[in-house]
């Protein structure tokens, strides 16, 4: 038997994120508000998303881990950030924005939720 999904409550209190995925050499300093590559370059995004936007890693233990401590698949999450935007802010209108950022290899936006429907 198939339950059809019932969409989650719109009373702002389930935002969508914009998935990314940091370029190899990449990381993001959360005081500077910026990305960095190993080779020096930095990027900052000061001014780009709306007051109240928050960039975190998806696996935040192994983005403070020391790099030489980490395996080849601990490194590859470490690249795994996901930007949480204000209430009321559509995270399709940025998704051009993360992918024009020059440390982002990739971006998506994730499915919406569904609950089930109650019988």
């Amino acid at each position: 038997m198939t339950i059809p999904a019932t969409p989650a409550p719109d009373d702002g209190t389930i935002r969508t994120p914009v998935d990314f995925k940091l370029k190899p050499g990449w990381h993001f300093d959360a005081k500077r508000r910026s990305f960095e590559s190993a080779t020096g370059e930095r990027f900052s995004v000061r001014g780009e998303l709306p007051k109240g936007s928050r960039i975190v890693h998806t696996a935040p233990n192994l983005a403070h881990a020391d790099v030489a401590d980490l395996n080849e698949h601990e490194l590859e999450l470490r690249r795994y950030m996901q930007l949480i935007l204000p209430h009321g802010e559509a995270a399709g209108r940025y998704l051009d924005t993360v992918l024009s950022w020059p440390a982002a290899e990739e971006a998506t936006i994730p499915p919406s939720p569904s609950l089930p429907q109650q019988y």
